[in-house]
């Protein structure tokens, strides 16, 4: 918990808060052992996503750099999207969302929770 507050108070840590939108540690474990996630919420718009408004197929590029294939979450204007309508790649430096059978409009919001 100590760390926690630490993080959220080290400007270096801020402006990482600030690039995300959010940024939340998770320690879990029954056994008295400490496992740390990051929880990281990214808020951006369609005008983001490659392709053209009002289109699926469109492509947004998250930051998220862990190629663990760790589950993304992903809202179109406040609604939760099912994983089936679109594709995740995790890359070295990015992860990519394909919205593929939702149309992405460049005034949505987008908001991808991923865990690193």
């Amino acid at each position: 918990m100590g760390q926690e507050i630490a993080d959220r108070n080290n400007p270096s840590q801020q402006a990482k808060v600030d690039t995300y939108g959010s940024l939340y540690t998770v320690l879990v474990d029954s056994s008295g052992n400490v496992i740390k996630a990051t929880l990281l919420v990214e808020n951006r718009l369609g005008s983001e996503c490659s392709g053209t408004d009002g289109t699926t197929g469109r492509v947004l590029i998250l930051q998220n750099t862990s190629e663990s294939g760790a589950p993304v979450a992903i809202w179109n204007n406040d609604q939760l999207i099912n994983p089936a309508d679109y594709t995740v790649v995790h890359k070295s430096a990015s992860s990519t969302v394909t919205f593929d059978n939702i149309e992405v409009y460049n005034a949505d919001t987008i908001r991808g929770n991923y865990y690193v």
